[in-house]
C-alpha cells in the first residue's frame, strides 16, 4: 500500500520520486509526485511507479560525475567560468574589474581606469565570461577609428574571439553580398567607428529628407540589430558639450538598446558636472533622475577605477617604470637668423589678425583657430609653415573662402592636424594685407630652408646618435603636430641612415597596422603626428623625443602614454625640445612656475596627476594668444589661467574622490582563475555515459546553452532512504578509514546562495 510521503520509483522516468498527495476518482488512482533529484512536481499514474527500488548502479564514473557537477555548480554560481588563455593573465587591478562586475547581475557599468592599465582588456575579460555563462551572444564595440585595430587584434590574440570591422565603405558592399538591408544583423560580433555611425545632422546639399533617411537606413539598423552587450571606447565623447550633438545622440541610442553595457574612458569627469551626469545616466538613467543625484554613494555602484599610482603586479610590486624627462632648450645662432626673424614675422602676423579677430570674437572662431594655427606651426618646422602659408595665400589670391561658424567651446576639442585645411579657407578681414603679409613670411621662409637646417634638427641627431650607439636595436618614437615636419624629418633622418616609420591621422586603418608593423620588426624610428598617434600601443619603445610641444601640458601625457603602459619592462626616457628666445618658452617658464606654486598649496607633486588632457585647453590657447599680441606682459596675460587652475585643481581633487574606487589589490594575487569550464563539461558528459554504461557521447557543444547540460546542471544529486551509500574503493592508495561526502546547504532559493 503506497502512502503519501513514501519513496517510490518512476519506470518512466528511471527516477526514484516521493508521493506528495494521492487522487482517487472513479476506481483510478493518480499520484502527484516530487523529485528531489531536480525539484520537479508533477502526476503519475499507478501503472508507472513501484515500490521495487532498481540495485543501485552507482560506481565510480558516477562518483566523478557527481564530483564534477557539483565543482560546476559551484563555479558557476560563485566563480568566473571562462578559461583564460596562455595569451592574457589578468593583472591584479584587471582581475578586480572583472570580480566586481560580475557580482551584480546588471552588468553597466564605466571602466574608469586611468591611461595605460588595459581597458581593452578588462572589456574583454568580461565579455569572454558572459558569453561562457550564455548570458550575451550579439556585441557590438564602438570606439574611435583609430582604436579599431587595437581593438581587434587584442581580441582575436588574447581572447580568440573574432570581431567584424564594419567600416562605412564597407555598408554598401556588405548589403549587396548578403542581399539584406540590415548590414548589422548578419554578424554576432561587431566593431564600428564611433563618428560613422552617430546621426547626421546635417550635410551640405543634403535636403532633411535626405539624411532622415540616412540615418533611418544606418543608425536605427544598428540600433535595431539586438545587441546583448554594446561596448563603447572613449566614452567620454558621447557626453557631448550638450545632450543635443550627435555623439551624445547615439551614446544614449546604443545604451537604451542593450540590457549590458560598457564604458570605458580614463577621463569620465573633465570638471563639468553636466558632461558626467549625462555619461553616467547612459548607464542607469532611473538612479540618475537629475543632476544632484551625482554623489559618492550614487555613483559608486557605477564607476570601477584604479590609479596607476594603485597598480601592482602579480608579485605586489609597482607596476610602472620610472619615467625621466629632459628640456633640450635650443638657441638661435647666425647660422638661424632667418628663422628667427621668420619666427618675428609669422608672430607679427599672428598678432595683428587676432587683434583684429577680436573685435567680433564669436563670428571669427575660425580665424583665430587658423591663427593659433600658424603660430603653432612656425615653432614647428620651417617647411610646415611655408606650405601652411602657400596654400592659404592661394585661397586669398582666388578668394576661395568657406563661410563657416564654430562655437567657441567646440575648439577646445578640435586637432589641428585634421582641421587644417578646413581652417586654411576661412575668410579674411582684410584680404589685401594678409596677401602681403604672406608674400613676405614664404619669401623669408624660402631663404631660411636654404641657410640652414631647422635649429632642433642638429640636437636631434646628436641625441638619436647617443641613444643608438647604446642600443642599436632601440625603437625611438618623435611626436610633431603636423603632417610637413613629418615628411621634413623622415628626409632629414632617411639622409643620416636611420629607417623611419610614420603614423598620421590620414592614413587608413590598413596603413596604420603597415606602420606600426613596419616600426616593430624594421625600422629605427616612428615619427607620428597626435592624430596618428592615438590609440596605440608601443611598449616595446621607451623613448619619446617631443619635436615640438602642444601648448596645453597636459597633452604631452597623451603622447607618453603611448610607451608608458603595462608591459613597460624599462625607464621611460622623454627628450621635449623647446626654443629658447620665444614667447612660447617666457609662457611656458612662467606657467609652469605658477602651476608648481599652486601645487605646493595643495600638496600634490605634478599636474599629470591631477589634471588630464580634456582639462583648460582654452584657457592655456587664449594665455598664449594674448601673450603672442602683448608679450610684455605675461604676467597678467597668465592671471585669469592660474585663478581658472587653482579652481579646477582643487575641483580636480573633488572628483578624484568622486570617482574614486576603494579596494585593497593586493588582496586579490594569487588568485588567477585556472578553472576550465569547457573542459570541465565535456568530463561531467563522458562521466555520465560511461556511469550509463554509453560508448558515444550524447553531445558535442559543450556550453552551458545546450539543452543536455541544462538538464544537469538542474539536477539535485540526493541521496535517497532506499539506495545504498555510495562505496567506491581505490586500488594501493593509503588512506584512513572515513567516509567522503558532499553536502548543498541552502538558505533561500536563489541558486547564488547555494554552498
Amino acid at each position: 500500500m503506497i502512502k503519501i510521503g513514501d519513496y517510490v520509483f518512476d519506470k518512466n522516468k528511471q527516477e526514484i520520486v516521493q508521493i506528495l498527495d494521492i487522487n482517487e476518482l472513479w476506481g483510478y488512482i493518480t499520484y502527484k509526485v516530487f523529485n528531489p533529484a531536480t525539484g520537479e512536481v508533477y502526476k503519475v499514474n499507478e501503472k508507472e511507479i513501484t515500490k521495487e527500488m532498481p540495485e543501485s548502479k552507482h560506481d565510480e564514473n558516477y562518483l566523478r560525475y557527481v564530483a564534477i557537477l557539483s565543482r560546476i555548480k559551484n563555479e558557476k554560481n560563485e566563480g568566473i567560468l571562462a578559461p583564460l588563455s596562455s595569451n592574457i593573465i589578468p593583472l591584479p587591478h584587471q582581475l578586480y574589474v572583472l570580480n566586481r562586475a560580475l557580482s551584480n547581475n546588471n552588468i553597466r557599468y564605466i571602466l574608469a581606469d586611468e591611461v595605460g592599465l588595459g581597458k581593452t582588456i578588462e572589456a574583454g575579460l568580461i565579455i569572454k565570461e558572459l558569453k561562457t555563462r550564455g548570458l550575451i551572444k550579439r556585441i557590438l564595440i564602438v570606439c574611435p577609428t583609430g582604436l579599431i585595430t587595437q581593438w581587434t587584434i587584442e581580441m582575436q590574440e588574447k581572447f580568440n574571439e573574432k570581431f567584424h570591422v564594419i567600416l562605412p565603405e564597407d555598408y554598401d558592399t556588405i548589403r549587396k553580398l548578403t542581399g539584406k538591408d540590415d548590414v548589422y544583423s548578419q554578424f554576432d560580433q561587431v566593431i564600428s567607428p564611433m563618428d560613422s555611425i552617430k546621426p547626421l545632422e546635417k550635410r551640405s546639399g543634403w535636403t532633411e529628407e535626405m539624411i532622415k533617411e540616412y540615418n533611418d537606413e544606418r543608425i536605427y539598423s544598428i540600433i535595431n540589430s539586438g545587441w546583448d552587450l554594446v561596448v563603447i571606447d572613449e566614452a567620454h565623447r558621447v557626453a557631448g558639450s550638450s545632450s543635443e550633438v550627435a555623439r551624445y545622440k547615439l551614446g544614449k541610442l546604443l545604451a537604451s538598446s542593450c540590457p549590458y553595457l560598457l564604458l570605458l574612458t580614463a577621463t569620465p569627469h573633465n570638471g563639468k558636472t553636466e558632461p558626467f551626469y549625462r555619461l553616467i545616466k547612459l548607464v542607469d538613467e532611473k538612479a540618475f533622475p537629475n543632476v544632484n543625484a551625482v554623489v559618492k554613494e550614487q555613483v559608486a555602484p557605477y564607476i570601477i577605477r584604479t590609479e596607476k599610482r594603485e597598480a601592482i603586479d602579480y608579485n605586489g610590486n609597482k607596476l610602472f617604470k620610472n619615467r625621466i624627462t629632459k628640456t633640450i632648450e635650443l638657441y638661435w645662432d647666425e647660422r638661424h637668423s632667418l628663422q628667427r626673424k621668420l619666427y618675428k614675422m609669422v608672430s607679427h602676423y599672428v598678432a595683428r589678425n587676432y587683434n583684429k579677430a577680436l573685435r567680433n570674437r564669436n563670428k571669427n572662431m575660425w580665424l583665430i583657430f587658423l591663427l593659433i594655427m600658424m603660430q603653432r606651426l612656425v615653432t614647428s618646422s620651417t617647411q610646415a609653415i611655408r606650405e601652411s602659408m602657400e596654400r592659404r595665400l592661394k585661397v586669398l589670391e582666388n578668394q576661395d573662402f568657406q563661410f563657416q561658424t564654430m562655437l567657441e567651446n567646440i575648439m577646445t576639442e578640435m586637432d589641428l592636424e585634421e582641421n587644417l585645411e578646413q581652417a586654411i579657407t576661412t575668410i579674411s578681414l582684410d584680404i589685401q594685407e594678409e596677401i602681403n603679409q604672406i608674400n613676405e613670411i614664404i619669401a623669408i621662409a624660402k631663404q631660411a630652408e636654404y641657410q640652414y637646417l631647422d635649429i632642433k634638427v642638429e640636437p636631434l641627431l646628436e641625441i638619436l646618435d647617443n641613444l643608438f650607439l647604446e642600443d642599436q636595436n632601440l625603437k625611438v618614437i618623435i611626436f610633431t603636430e603636423f603632417v610637413a615636419t613629418q615628411e621634413y624629418l623622415v628626409r632629414i633622418l632617411n639622409q643620416f641612415g636611420y629607417s623611419t616609420s610614420i603614423l598620421n591621422g590620414s592614413m587608413s586603418i590598413d596603413e596604420r597596422n603597415a606602420a606600426l608593423k613596419e616600426f616593430k620588426e624594421n625600422t629605427n624610428i616612428l615619427i607620428s603626428t597626435d592624430a596618428g598617434g592615438e590609440g596605440i600601443n608601443l611598449q616595446f619603445s621607451n623613448v619619446v623625443i617631443n619635436y615640438d610641444l602642444p601648448w596645453n601640458p597636459m597633452k604631452i601625457e597623451q603622447r607618453i602614454g603611448r610607451v608608458d603602459r603595462i608591459g613597460q619592462e624599462r625607464d621611460v626616457l622623454v627628450y621635449n625640445f623647446v626654443l629658447a628666445d620665444t614667447v612660447e618658452k617666457r609662457v611656458r617658464d612662467v606657467l609652469e612656475r605658477k602651476l608648481y606654486v599652486i601645487l605646493q598649496e595643495i600638496g600634490i607633486d605634478k599636474y599629470s596627476d591631477i589634471l588630464d588632457s580634456e582639462t583648460a585647453e582654452l584657457n592655456f590657447t587664449e594665455a598664449y594668444l594674448k601673450s603672442i599680441y602683448n608679450p610684455n606682459d605675461i604676467e597678467t596675460n597668465l592671471q585669469p589661467i592660474e585663478e581658472d587652475l587653482k579652481k579646477q585643481i582643487k575641483q580636480a581633487l573633488n572628483i578624484k574622490e568622486l570617482i574614486k574606487d576603494e579596494k585593497d589589490l593586493t588582496s586579490v594575487i594569487g588568485k588567477t582563475h585556472t578553472f576550465n569550464f569547457e573542459l570541465a563539461l565535456k568530463h561531467m558528459i563522458s562521466y555520465y555515459e560511461k556511469y550509463k554504461g554509453n560508448i558515444e557521447l550524447s553531445i558535442d557543444q559543450y556550453d552551458i546553452n545546450n539543452p543536455i547540460i541544462v538538464e544537469h546542471l538542474h539536477r539535485d544529486i540526493v541521496q535517497d532512504l532506499y539506495n545504498n551509500i555510495l562505496d567506491v574503493s581505490i586500488e594501493n592508495f593509503t588512506y584512513e578509514k572515513g567516509y567522503f561526502m558532499l553536502w548543498q546547504v541552502e538558505v533561500t532559493s536563489n541558486d547564488r546562495d547555494k554552498k
